[in-house]
């Protein structure tokens, strides 16, 4: 009869005690070569990944650097100081036709005749006041013009003598090339042969040429004599450029942009008492040109200050490197392709990419945080199984689709939704744009939701069951186990996925290319809850819309790489601070 613990080794799995050998190796060796091989790749992939983005990215403070002192040199840094005060006025000017454009449409409330509101609008008193305060800044625009065309001219010219120094490195190189007997003229030189040919009026010579390669030793001799010549004409062409000359021509008058300030002051104090003669004969307005008067006192007493600010400005002031960098990481504009300066700032960027995580965070915490708790301790094994998966399949959706979801049907609906009678009283509404933060947020929240359902979840998992079974023991029902047993144990991890989940909406790019609106700026948080309804464009979004059109190597280029490793900062960061939450505050390490 069988003893029990032999009964037991019966039962129990064979293990052959032989291994199979392949290459001098056993299946554990193998298996382990195996996995360790495929981790090593990734880690080299991470790595290669990286140093091209640093590559690409680290010639960009030294180009941004150049840019700013060519942008100092020129003059245009002093003309766009000039340019404040003008597009001040303009600011004031707009506000004067916000009131009259207010004015005539609550005339045409009242009833008025088209013929009526010309009389009343174009009246003496009134043109003494709008078309007196447009006439007004005439002067100053058309000296900022002067101005700003002169610098332009001098930065063009000196970009174009770098253009043209770079043709002539290109030109001498291939002059040795050429002058060297053992060299053997390629494609290129021929296609360069032929070129000059024809711009010397010899078509023929050109033709015969392109069908008679190689070239024979006195074709090199002709050819070198061209190169040569044009070498020669280039040389001349360029005419060097002396920024302490130059920048004479737009600083020397200052004395007559003073007068321009001083009558404009006068002007401005002048079409201000005339004002007081216009009935408005409605109140809000009569407060709307109390405040145009106090702009405009603002105005004219910064007018000192902005003299001083040109008299100290200083061509020859350094810029440093950090300068370059700053002017990169707290830069409030994103200009490209400009025909005065290009500007690189990520401010916009960055805020815009934190207000669509902010309002999809709003969204999909609560709902992932909340579903991951109500599956996994309240819901049934029918709900579960229902549930669970129709969440998860949320990641299987492409985002180009939800973008256009987004596009066609979301934007549009929260559009006109807003638009009904009876949300009116809204203040921000209605929302004049269907793409805007608000739009790519919620479809970004629903991207993030299966994220953090799915991460949650696995933390609630995680929580040993003694825990749960010692709360029922104590008599606690079950919404009390989890909110006051389950939920805390698992905090740490549950803390964890909305960070891996803010990760995931911050480096998202299709929705918020197709939803956010794409206008570089900073989204005008005075506004209040309207600033969710505003247009924003976001760091993976322009990096998406303007890499395929750059020049490889250029400023512009080495800018995107620039916000790339902005992001890539801001990932590691994210990972990382989800994993010291987990370390730090995880309860089941105690």
């Amino acid at each position: 009869m069988a003893t029990p613990d032999q009964n037991s080794k019966d039962s129990a799995p064979a293990f052959s005690k032989r291994r199979a050998l392949f290459l001098g190796k056993d299946s554990d060796s193998i298996i382990k070569t195996f996995f360790g091989s495929n981790a090593m790749v990734a880690i080299v992939v991470l790595a290669l990944i990286t140093i091209f983005l640093f590559k690409e990215g680290a010639g960009f403070i030294g180009l941004y650097h150049k840019s700013l002192e060519e942008y100092r040199y020129s003059g245009l840094e002093y003309v766009d100081i000039l340019k404040e005060k003008r597009d001040d006025y303009t600011e004031l000017n707009r506000y004067l036709n916000d009131i009259k454009a207010e004015w005539i449409n609550g005339l045409k409330d009242d009833g008025l005749s088209q013929a009526d509101i010309s009389k009343t609008v174009f009246s003496p008193e009134a043109k003494a006041l709008f078309l007196g305060y447009m006439r007004v800044g005439s002067d100053l625009k058309k000296f900022v013009k002067q101005k700003m065309d002169m610098a332009i001219e001098v930065r063009d010219q000196h970009t174009t003598n770098q253009n043209l120094t770079e043709t002539l490195d290109n030109f001498a190189t291939r002059i040795e090339n050429v002058e060297d007997s053992t060299y053997t003229l390629d494609d290129e030189d021929i296609a360069k042969f032929s070129l000059l040919l024809r711009e010397s009026n010899q078509p023929e010579h050109a033709a015969a040429i392109q069908t008679n390669a190689p070239l024979t030793d006195t074709d090199r001799v002709d050819y070198l004599a061209l190169l040569k010549a044009e070498h020669s004409a280039l040389a001349a062409s360029i005419v060097p450029v002396d920024f302490n000359t130059a920048i004479t021509a737009v600083t020397n008058e200052q004395a007559r942009y003073a007068q321009i300030l001083t009558e404009m002051d006068l002007a401005i104090n002048k079409v201000l008492a005339s004002a007081d003669a216009v009935d408005f004969d409605n109140a809000a307005l009569d407060k709307r040109i109390e405040t145009f008067k106090e702009l405009n006192t603002l105005y004219i007493s910064q007018t000192p200050a902005h003299r001083k600010q040109l008299t100290n400005w200083d061509q020859h002031a350094e810029i440093s490197n950090w300068r370059a960098l700053g002017a990169f990481l707290s830069g409030k504009n994103w200009l490209t392709a400009s025909d005065q300066q290009d500007w690189y700032g990520l401010l916009p960027l960055l805020t815009g990419s934190l207000l669509i995580s902010s309002i999809a965070l709003f969204f999909a915490v609560p709902f992932g945080v909340g579903a991951a708790i109500y599956v996994n301790q309240i819901a049934g094994s029918t709900e579960r199984n229902f549930i669970k998966p129709y969440i998860e399949f949320i990641s299987a959706i492409p985002s180009v689709v939800i973008g256009f979801f987004g596009v066609v049907v979301f934007g549009e609906a929260i559009r006109l939704l807003s638009q009904l009678d009876a949300l009116q009283w809204v203040p921000f509404f209605p929302v004049q744009e269907r793409l805007n933060a608000f739009t790519a947020g919620c479809l970004l929240a629903l991207m993030a939701i299966p994220t953090i359902f799915t991460l949650a979840e696995d933390a609630i998992n995680n929580v040993p069951r003694h825990f749960k079974e010692a709360s029922f023991a104590m008599g606690a029902t079950r919404l009390q186990t989890s909110m006051r047993v389950i939920v805390p144990t698992a905090l740490s991890g549950i803390i964890s996925a909305i960070m891996l989940g803010f990760g995931r909406v911050i480096g998202e790019t299709m929705v918020v290319l197709l939803c956010a609106g794409n206008r570089i700026k900073i989204p005008d948080f005075t506004a209040g809850p309207g600033v969710f309804f505003e247009p924003v464009h976001t760091m993976t979004g322009i990096i998406a819309q303007e890499m395929g059109e750059v020049v490889h190597g250029s400023l512009h280029y080495r800018a995107l790489f620039m916000v790339g490793i902005v992001l890539f900062f801001a990932s590691l960061l994210i990972n990382y601070g989800a994993q010291w939450v987990v370390k730090k505050y995880s309860k089941l390490g105690d």
